[in-house]
């Protein structure tokens, strides 16, 4: 046995002093984390900042359970749709964005160039993910109630990083990317497309009559423009890269803490001829002007320029090429095969009229289609600490957009003559939106010492007031492709322009209760007024409770040693929405263009006064049990959750969202109703796990997924539920209806090809053959006008009339997934450490625009090699075979479920390896730190999905029609190599 005998030596600090300063950080509600009783989920985005993530919505996909990120295309600086717990609306389902404490607001303009679907959608790809400090998510209406009207669909709160007490530091990244096109559809070639054309007009009209484009007559003045084999998806796509830049300064001494930041980003599109340049810088600066007083400003100013491409006749590019002919070239030659030097545009070819059918490889080349976006938005508050346990804040923010579209379509770029209204198009949009937002906050906690009883609470008054204008014109014929201003010279074919001004006040209580930190209450009250609504409803109402019980501080809980803090809580709470436009309860007017009033142009009335329009409501029910275990090792949160939307709006711009009413009254319709019900009801599961916590290794494994069934419960009386009855090729009818989800697809049901002449024939419900009155079978037709023969394609005859018409369309499946989730790992091994991200979507279904427009065999479009295995003679029967090539056949290309394909995939969304350089040899350097690392996104998926990629971006605005794949640019792959130096 050793003894060991320490003796004492006694050493005299200096002097510290230690002062206690305001908190600089705001928060609306003056709830401590730990103690949230509502469903809301937080996470920082530290692993992200280094692999190939250019915004937040990238960086959150997969790791929230009951958020669901979709993105919208993968051109540069396309956003993402985001949906929290499904969509509750057939309006806008976009949750709302808070920085810092201020909401974002989008004011929406109908005159947007620039494909608001795809670009407008992402709010947060403004943010430079390096500058986020951590995201929030609130999902219930127990917690998005304090947000009112605008947190009807959820919220993120971003935070976003601030000044550190310390001595200056700066730090810069670098991020160079490759982003590689994904394996495109394989398209038949020139020689294969002819055969296709050949056998299309002989099935047709049973002879031969060979049109000279697909004849290979070398005497045909254009046999060397129809002898090419282009591939013209492959002639508009490329591989591009990506440069991110990121620096930041950050410090602050006892007074005053700083953080700045810049970033840039320059974004290289799988399109050709598209990019995205992206600056915005940050500040962000606390002052602390006494030990009660702190003042803090925040600035942030955004600028992006995009280059995209033209979509002409609701076709964009990649549609374009898709069905161009491979048989024509990109350049045009001379009759003796010499070339121009001029891009082969025809007014007139095989396919149709060249301004309809166009050179896609001229139009991405010449084609202008370009948005310029500048953001501002300046916050300054501040906080002053009445008591110890009082504090007052006063925050201002401004906020400022302007946006400038532009877009020109050249004469040689298409195949028109000069009297077309296409011949060098050139049209310009611009807009101005701002708007001032004002928030006068009184916040408490607990007055008095007691540690049984702790209250907290806050008072708020909100005011915002927004205002936007835009002008937009249009006009042909500019007298050179050097000139692209539509207003100079030029044809003018029409000038729009309009303005808008909306206000909203707020007023906002709640109260926080816990006794003996076991049992919490929460309470919030929300109230609303809104320029939107007349006086009958001007004002709307969003409380909300919820309750918590820590049920592992209880005494008799202390027997369960593996339990750590845990809680179960519950909560209730209503929410609302208003509608997208601020003018809709006004009576509309417009002036006669064709009838006259006494010879004279009158104005007339079109809509009237909806003097009783109101708020749409959504009720939201929601269970969590949130566990900790194993020394808080294992973290299990479970939700179960009742959402119901009362009031729908129905109502928009388009007349089809319109309310018919009957014209006796004098007018046509409502622009917005109040009627309808929607329901989203689900369940939500998240598992954290630290498997190895040693102390050169750590591993961690994660697991999240969760289900959302949606219903219409009920429509509005008289409502036409039925916006399209079209069923000929190609068309899908489109209506809604009760006790089917929003976003359902209505069709024929496709049982395969009839093998031959004799087996088209119509059959009763015990599939006995049908016989007309003189006992001959009767054959099955199409509408009446025609007769199914061997190699047409089979659909089930619902009611057994032996006629395929509208009686037959059914439901054929909807865009909802039932699941959707992701998991995945993180390792530390010393200075290493990787990561592996898996995100899913499983149960929902694509209708794959792109097999409809490639795969129909009808019409002189370019075709997939999917064709290939196509109906040729008589008695033929293979399995996937599809019916057999007929020009201009009326039936077979029908919109049914053979083109409703299950969208299911499980995708590797992010891969990284990386290394933290020992600090021994950064000190050397006299560098702080340096990070290397190594990323590959989105590299892997696995689906049955036969189009280029299951990601399909989702226009939730209208709920006829929604999840279809529009052959939008996919996500590329994209691997990515990061430095990060600190000094």
């Amino acid at each position: 046995m050793h003894s060991i005998e320490l003796s004492q030596s006694n050493v005299e600090l200096e002097e510290v002093t230690i002062t206690a300063t305001a908190q600089a950080k705001f928060s609306l509600t003056n709830i401590d984390d730990r103690d949230k009783a509502s469903s809301s989920v937080k996470v920082d985005l530290i692993d992200m900042q280094d692999s190939g993530v250019l915004s937040a919505t990238d960086a959150l996909q997969g790791r929230i359970s009951g958020l669901d990120i979709i993105s919208a295309s993968g051109d540069p600086g396309s956003g993402s749709q985001l949906v929290i717990r499904g969509l509750s609306s057939i309006g806008n389902n976009q949750p709302l964005v808070v920085i810092d404490g201020i909401p974002q607001f989008r004011v929406s303009n109908d005159f947007d160039l620039s494909s608001a679907d795809t670009e407008d959608i992402g709010n947060l790809i403004n943010i430079a993910v390096q500058d986020i400090k951590s995201i929030e998510i609130l999902k219930d209406a127990a917690s998005t109630a304090v947000y009112g009207s605008q947190g009807a669909d959820g919220v993120l709160l971003i935070e976003t990083h601030s000044g550190r007490l310390g001595k200056v530091q700066f730090d810069y990244q670098y991020k160079p990317s490759l982003n590689i096109q994904p394996p495109s559809i394989p398209m038949l070639n020139g020689d294969e497309y002819v055969m296709l054309q050949l056998e299309e007009w002989h099935n047709s009209r049973g002879v031969f009559e060979i049109p000279p484009e697909i004849a290979y007559d070398r005497d045909y003045v254009d046999f060397y423009n129809y002898s090419a084999n282009t591939d013209w998806l492959g002639e508009i796509t490329q591989n591009a890269f990506t440069h991110d830049h990121y620096f930041k300064v950050a410090g602050g001494g006892q007074k005053t803490r700083y953080f700045t930041s810049f970033s840039y980003v320059n974004e290289g599109g799988t399109t050709i001829n598209t990019s995205s340049r992206r600056i915005s810088t940050r500040v962000n600066l606390d002052y602390y002007l006494s030990t009660k007083l702190v003042f803090t400003i925040q600035f942030n100013y955004w600028n992006s320029n995009t280059d995209g491409n033209l979509s002409i006749e609701n076709r964009n590019i990649r549609q374009m090429a898709l069905i161009k002919a491979p048989n024509m070239s990109i350049w045009e030659y001379d009759e003796n095969g010499r070339a121009t030097g001029e891009y082969f545009t025809p007014i007139n070819s095989y396919q149709g009229s060249g301004g309809t059918y166009y050179n896609p490889v001229a139009v991405a080349s010449l084609g202008k289609n370009d948005r310029i976006e500048n953001q501002l938005q300046n916050t300054f508050r501040l906080r002053y600490s009445l008591l110890d346990w009082l504090s007052l804040t006063e925050t201002v923010s401004f906020q400022y957009n302007g946006e400038k579209s532009q877009n020109y379509l050249p004469y040689n770029a298409l195949g028109t003559d000069w009297l077309a209204w296409t011949v060098n198009k050139a049209e310009e949009g611009n807009s101005i939106s701002s708007s001032i937002r004002t928030e006068t906050q009184l916040a408490f906690d607990s007055p008095f010492e007691n540690q049984n009883h702790m209250f907290t609470g806050a008072l708020n008054w909100i005011t915002n007031q927004s205002q936007n204008e835009w002008m937009n014109i249009q006009s042909n014929k500019t007298p050179s492709t050097d000139i692209q201003d539509p207003s100079i010279d030029a044809q003018i074919n029409w000038i729009g322009t309009g303005s808008g001004e909306s206000r909203d006040i707020g007023a906002l209580a709640n109260l926080n209760y816990k006794y003996k930190d076991r049992y919490m209450l929460q309470t919030v009250f929300r109230a609303d007024a809104s320029s939107a609504f007349g006086a009958n409803h001007r004002w709307g109402m969003f409380p909300g409770i919820s309750v918590g019980w820590r049920f592992s501080e209880e005494p008799f809980m202390q027997f369960f040693q593996r339990l750590d803090e845990s809680m179960l809580r519950a909560s209730w709470g209503i929410s609302g929405r208003q509608p997208g436009d601020a003018y809709a309860r006004f009576a509309s007017y417009e002036s006669t263009s064709n009838g006259n009033y006494m010879i004279y142009p009158a104005i007339v009335p079109t809509s009237v006064q909806l003097d009783n329009l109101k708020w749409e409501s959504i009720e939201s029910w929601d269970i969590g049990l949130e566990l900790n275990l194993m020394d808080y090792r294992l973290y299990i949160e479970g939700d179960v959750y009742l959402k119901t939307t009362n009031d729908l709006l129905f109502g928009g711009s388009q007349d089809w969202q319109k309310y018919k009413i009957p014209t006796s009254s004098g007018y046509e319709h409502f622009n917005y109703l109040n009627a309808g019900i929607l329901e989203n009801r689900g369940w939500e599961l998240m598992v954290d796990y630290k498997l190895i916590q040693k102390e050169n290794f750590r591993m961690s494994v994660n697991f999240n997924t969760s289900q959302n069934q949606n219903t219409f419960v009920e429509l509005p009386e008289n409502f036409n539920n039925e916006r399209s009855t079209s069923i000929g090729n190609g068309q899908f009818p489109l209506r809604v209806l009760e006790g089917e989800p929003i976003g359902s697809f209505f069709g024929f049901r496709y049982l395969g090809v009839y093998s031959t002449d004799a087996d088209a024939l119509a059959r009763d419900a015990n599939g006995n053959i049908i016989r007309d009155n003189e006992g001959n079978p009767l054959p099955m037709n199409y509408l009446g006008t025609y007769v199914f023969r061997g190699g047409d394609a089979i659909y089930e005859d619902i009611n057994h009339d032996g006629r395929i018409d509208l009686n037959d369309v059914v439901y054929i499946g909807d865009s909802n997934p039932d699941f959707i989730g992701g998991f995945g790992t993180t390792m530390n091994y010393k200075n290493l450490d990787m990561a592996l991200a898996f995100h899913y979507r499983l149960g929902f279904d694509i209708v794959n625009q792109v097999a409809v427009d490639t795969e129909g065999m009808n019409d002189r479009n370019n075709q997939s090699k999917a064709v290939l295995s196509r109906w040729r003679v008589q008695g033929q029967d293979e399995e996937g075979m599809l019916p057999r090539a007929y020009l201009n056949h009326p039936a077979n290309n029908l919109g049914s479920d053979r083109y409703v394909e299950p969208g299911d995939y499980l995708r590797l969304i992010n891969m990284k390896l990386g290394y933290r350089v020992p600090n021994r040899i950064c000190e050397r350097m006299n560098i702080r730190s340096v990070n290397l690392a190594f990323s590959a996104r989105k590299v892997l998926t696995f689906t049955r999905y036969s189009g280029q990629d299951p990601e399909v971006g989702q226009n939730a605005s209208d709920p006829f029609w929604i999840g279809v794949d529009r052959a939008n640019t996919p996500p590329p792959k994209i691997f990515t190599m990061s430095i990060a130096v600190g000094f």
